[in-house]
């Protein structure tokens, strides 16, 4: 697969992918890449077209962990089974957003994680779930990436395509870690063989010296 099949950056090499859905104007697929000589990743892209498809978001997915850890929140916030919200000013989001429920994953001086369930837009209700990751830039939080959810229709589609490449990502990975074991196993035989021709090659040159030196008393006696 290459990375024209995806509308990502050029630099990026495309290992595999899913299309969770794609209409003439909206593009939402999830992408394991990786960028030069780096270790594969997974993402979830958003791309919108104008003329070309842009992209409006990203989401990486770090580990098959987080994966899960995240899954449950969603599943959590997706049945209104959060934590309720009273100051809108608690988590770094939009205006146009009313946040009803809400929580921090993790926060550092220099990282935010948090997921929001949204049940307005302006003046228009909603249900949404939004999973935000910022950085802290001069001393402001600015979202870095952003992952939302719209409705359960859509989060089984989306939670079915990661999880199939996430299962794809570790069974290429648990056959190459057995590839490995396999070459190490090869090399250790063969090392455990070099050693055993290298006794057997000592005591033949053992057996050797005995018998000269077994002739030599034979004779001197």
């Amino acid at each position: 697969m290459t990375s024209t099949q995806y509308p990502v950056h050029p630099d990026v090499t495309v290992h595999s992918g899913e299309t969770i859905y794609r209409t003439d104007e909206w593009w939402k697929a999830a992408v394991t890449h990786s960028y030069g000589d780096s270790d594969p990743e997974l993402a979830i892209y958003l791309w919108h077209r104008d003329d070309d498809w842009s992209r409006k978001n990203k989401y990486h997915v770090k580990t098959a962990e987080a994966w899960h850890a995240d899954k449950d929140r969603i599943k959590q916030y997706l049945a209104k089974n959060g934590e309720p919200v009273d100051d809108q000013s608690a988590f770094s989001v939009s205006d146009y957003y009313n946040v009803n429920q809400g929580e921090s994953v993790f926060e550092t001086e220099d990282w935010w994680k948090a997921i929001v369930e949204i049940d307005q837009k302006g003046e228009f209700d909603t249900h949404e779930v939004i999973i935000y990751l910022w950085q802290r830039v001069d001393g402001d939080w600015r979202r870095r990436q952003k992952y939302a959810i719209k409705n359960l229709d859509d989060w089984n589609d989306e939670r079915d395509a990661v999880d199939d490449l996430l299962d794809d990502d570790q069974s290429a990975a648990g056959t190459e870690a057995s590839s490995r074991e396999d070459i190490q196993a090869i090399a250790q035989s063969d090392a455990a063989k070099s050693d055993s021709d290298e006794d057997i090659l000592a005591d033949v040159e053992a057996e050797v010296k005995d018998l000269h030196l077994g002739s030599g008393v034979a004779k001197e006696s």
